[in-house]
């Protein structure tokens, strides 16, 4: 059986019938919204914040797509993860539940056994075994390439001959340059488009903020997470329709190319990234086109007689950490967004087959309510007093808009 995720899709055996993970996963949202529908996004979002092997696979799956494999109508940029199996007999004699389920066993078994170092390794193989070993592949011969020119240009592997040695520093510079060009140059139409569209959505959370305080409404408890009339129909919008509707075309596009972003918190994720540091990843991928850019041109317009050392010295290093530092900051902000502790605790009472406490109210650390300061609300008098709830919506239902 295949689960299908916003960013990844699981593959498991199954006997059929969902186990606790799974029912208890899609009754939370059944109770609310009477659809009997399996919520499969939801049940790879839990897997994602709570197994290292799947959150390494998502994130190296989500900095590929950033940095190297374009958006295209024509293909998915989704692998798919095998879900290893776990043994079902007790360890160490120690008296352990067993579960019939193959998704109750794994969760218990990464409950009680996180293993991060094994857990991950295990993700970045279960990465390299699907398509995306074109990718693991193309990232070998940038750092062989890389690594070359570095050799040879202190000699370590030395010719005795200024000739030769400048010859084969010239071909492995060649050789990087070309891998460079492949993807920074290629990806600029989709990198340029992207940057303009979460600098719209930056602006629209600027004009959010201005208009919220312009109103006397407080601001919102994540200024990142912006109101959607879609799921939010009771929220204050300060938004005219026109702009509300641009926002969430212009989020929607972008989760689109970018995979890496979320528009809205769900029950496992909080909003992916802050807007400063989405428009940082967008600007460290223009900045490794515009240095490729630069690079191109010294290469390929000048011989290696007349081109000036600093040039290949300078741009190739500057090209290749934009690169490392947009994958670095999109596996960063991806780890701070999961609602680790929330997650396993929900999936500790399922497995327990407790309910886990539910009421009107999120808790806090789910909930999305304007957070105010008590004492001036109630210098604002009872007629600027708004009673504002942002609902917390479930990941498959985002993935269907």
């Amino acid at each position: 059986m295949t689960l299908e995720g916003m960013q990844t899709d699981l593959r498991m055996s199954s006997q059929g019938e969902p186990g606790l993970i799974e029912h208890s996963i899609n009754l939370s949202h059944t109770e609310d919204e009477g659809d009997v529908d399996l919520h499969h996004d939801d049940v790879v979002d839990h897997l994602d914040v709570i197994d290292m092997q799947i959150g390494a696979f998502s994130n190296l799956t989500n900095a590929a797509n950033s940095i190297v494999i374009p958006p295209a109508g024509w293909y998915s940029r989704k692998p798919v993860v095998v879900l290893p199996s776990t043994r079902r007999n007790a360890s160490d004699g120690e008296s352990q539940q067993e579960f019939e389920d193959v998704l109750d066993r794994h969760v218990n078994d990464v409950l009680e056994r996180p293993s991060k170092i094994r857990r991950t390794l295990m993700g970045v193989w279960s990465f390299l075994k699907t398509r995306n070993i074109i990718v693991g592949i193309y990232g070998f011969l940038v750092v062989f390439w890389g690594a070359a020119i570095v050799i040879f240009l202190v000699k370590i592997i030395n010719f005795h001959n200024a000739n030769t040695q400048g010859f084969w520093v010239e071909i492995s510079s060649q050789v990087e340059t070309g891998l460079f060009t492949l993807t920074s140059i290629g990806l600029i139409p989709s990198r340029a488009l992207d940057t303009y569209r979460i600098y719209t959505i930056w602006w629209y959370k600027r004009q959010t903020i201005k208009l919220r305080k312009k109103a006397g409404l407080p601001q919102l408890f994540d200024i990142d997470d912006l109101p959607d009339p879609m799921y939010d129909p009771n929220y204050v919008h300060v938004l005219t329709e026109e702009e509300q509707k641009d926002l969430h075309r212009q989020q929607r596009k972008f989760q689109y190319s970018q995979t890496w972003y979320r528009a809205h918190g769900t029950e496992t994720h909080r909003v992916h990234y802050f807007s400063s540091l989405a428009l940082l990843i967008c600007f460290l991928n223009d900045g490794n086109s515009i240095f490729q850019i630069f690079l191109c041109g010294t290469m390929w317009g000048l011989n290696r007689f007349q081109r000036p050392a600093w040039t290949t010295g300078v741009l190739i290093p500057a090209s290749f950490l934009c690169g490392i530092g947009a994958a670095i900051v999109i596996w960063r902000g991806g780890e701070r967004t999961k609602r680790v502790e929330e997650v396993k605790e929900r999936l500790r009472a399922a497995l327990a087959e407790k309910p886990a406490p539910r009421d009107d109210q999120l808790p806090q650390s789910l909930s999305r309510t304007p957070q105010g300061n008590e004492k001036n609300d109630q210098n604002r008098g009872p007629s600027t007093i708004i009673e504002e709830q942002m609902t917390v919506p479930r990941a498959s239902w985002l993935n269907q808009q």
